[in-house]
């Protein structure tokens, strides 16, 4: 059986994760990713794929569509820490794609349903992630999975 979500972690220090964070952001938890988040967005919106993003308590949500009926959501997480001497540690980012649909279920009602990334938006993702030099890989024990 496929999975239908997608969960990558990758290095790159190509976004900020050293600079003082706002304290409203992500509901005072000061989550670096903003910057990856809006680059991500830049690049779907170039492609067709229309992309927005918020901050969440626990990093960064990329919403967008890939068809009509068909949306996706990218969640955006922070895995930099702070090295033992207070400099900043290694920037890593988490990414969990996932997409979802509605349809029909009962007379007039409809359910959303969770269905596999469209392979566009992965691709998207994926030749953004190249084009910074970084390698993707998979996110063990991340969301979903």
């Amino acid at each position: 059986m496929e999975a239908l979500d997608k969960a990558i972690v990758f290095t790159s220090s190509k976004f900020d994760c050293s600079s003082a964070l706002p304290e409203e952001g992500n509901a005072g938890n000061q989550l670096y990713g903003r910057d990856l988040a809006a680059w991500l967005c830049e690049r779907l919106n170039a492609t067709g794929l229309g992309a927005d993003f918020r901050d969440e308590d626990w990093g960064w949500m990329i919403e967008g569509r890939a068809a009509p009926a068909t949306s996706f959501e990218i969640g955006v997480y922070d895995f930099t820490g702070d090295s033992v001497d207070g400099t900043p540690g290694t920037p890593e980012w988490g990414l969990w794609l996932r997409a979802s649909r509605r349809e029909p279920w009962f007379w007039r009602f409809q359910k959303t349903v969770t269905v596999p990334v469209p392979p566009a938006v992965e691709a998207v993702v994926m030749d953004a992630i190249d084009a910074i030099g970084a390698s993707p890989r998979p996110w063990v024990g991340g969301p979903g999975g």
